[in-house]
């Protein structure tokens, strides 16, 4: 197999961005994160916010376009020092619009705010390719269109870049209508400190199709479900709670950091055999055939547009499947003893 080129600092020269201007469309928990660590690199940048966004108000907290970036955003764009515009003279006045706000409204925004003011060589940046690669948003053919995305949430990007080693991350280039796209891309990914993990290439397609399989097979979807399964079986065989919460939620973290950082031989050496025999025999058991092919099907729905189309109508009327899933999501056994031993264990010293 083939290892693929990781781009480092050592690799990127911040040369071909500075004395150019980036626009931030969004304060969410991406846009803050970028715009302050651009800012930190030297890098000019402006907020752009659609009007009455309470983002440019520095007399509220942020309660930017969507439900994802109003949890984790703290403070307001010009709270932090940053300049904040209308979305138009943003783009008017920046020479990298960085779209930053959530896929579902990113194409409106771009038709009624965006697109009409784009002239030529400027760059649309993306830190997720879906609307690209879905097609809602089609730019002219006389721009770069360029990617960054970071592996992980803006308040880790954040947090990391302060802690100078970063999180890693991935680009790509959609158009490359100025011959330097890729110097240009990748200036950004050291901006926002991408490079000091390393940056990989990859393509707006192969971002966008794992992403969303990451997501909903492990991240969001295959890790959180296990947990809660776990959780009841216990409980509906008489185990404590609390117990029964340490052993399927709490202790999950040292496991992952384990793996994390040097790998499941690593994990596997790290714990008990008793553990590790029982891990692999019983852990095949649950994630047999059946799973994996549950996998391949949800791996084609995202491939030929199911979920998008899916997601796109749910958006449209209004949200009614997610506020009846999330109104659900608050009930499940787990969530009040985790709020209680959470608190409990970390707070109360």
């Amino acid at each position: 197999m083939k290892f693929p080129k990781i781009y480092k600092d050592k690799d990127v020269s911040l040369d071909v961005i500075r004395g150019i201007k980036v626009g931030i469309i969004g304060f969410g928990n991406q846009g803050r994160a970028q715009a302050l660590n651009l800012r930190d690199s030297g890098i000019a940048v402006t907020i752009g916010l659609r009007e009455g966004s309470p983002s440019a108000d520095s007399g509220t907290r942020n309660k930017q376009l969507a439900r994802s970036d109003q949890r984790e955003a703290g403070g307001v764009a010009e709270a932090e020092g940053l300049q904040c515009q209308a979305i138009p003279d943003v783009v008017n006045n920046c020479d990298i619009i960085s779209m930053l706000i959530p896929d579902q409204v990113m194409g409106e925004v771009y038709s009624e705010n965006i697109a009409p003011n784009l002239t030529e060589g400027q760059s649309l940046l993306f830190s997720h390719g879906y609307n690209i690669h879905y097609k809602l948003i089609q730019p002219p053919e006389n721009i770069n269109v360029i990617m960054a995305a970071p592996s992980g949430s803006g308040t880790e990007l954040r947090k990391r870049y302060l802690d100078d080693n970063g999180i890693p991350g991935l680009f790509a280039i959609h158009q490359d209508y100025s011959g330097n796209a890729e110097e240009l891309v990748l200036a950004y990914c050291k901006a926002i400190g991408l490079t000091k993990s390393g940056a990989l290439k990859s393509t707006f397609r192969e971002e966008t199709e794992t992403d969303l399989f990451g997501e909903q097979m492990v991240l969001t979807g295959g890790i959180p479900k296990l947990i809660q399964s776990s959780y009841k079986v216990l409980l509906e065989d008489g185990y404590s709670p609390a117990i029964a919460w340490m052993v399927c939620y709490y202790e999950l973290k040292t496991i992952v950091d384990m793996f994390h950082s040097k790998g499941f031989e690593f994990m596997n050496n790290s714990i008990s055999d008793t553990a590790e025999y029982g891990g692999i025999t019983r852990g095949n058991r649950i994630i047999d055939e059946h799973v994996q092919n549950e996998m391949r099907i949800t791996l084609k729905e995202i491939q030929n547009e199911q979920f998008h189309n899916e997601w796109m109508l749910e958006s449209e009327n209004g949200y009614p499947a997610l506020n009846k899933l999330r109104e659900e999501e608050k009930q499940i056994p787990i969530e009040e003893i985790s709020k209680q031993l959470l608190k409990e264990l970390f707070e109360n010293k």
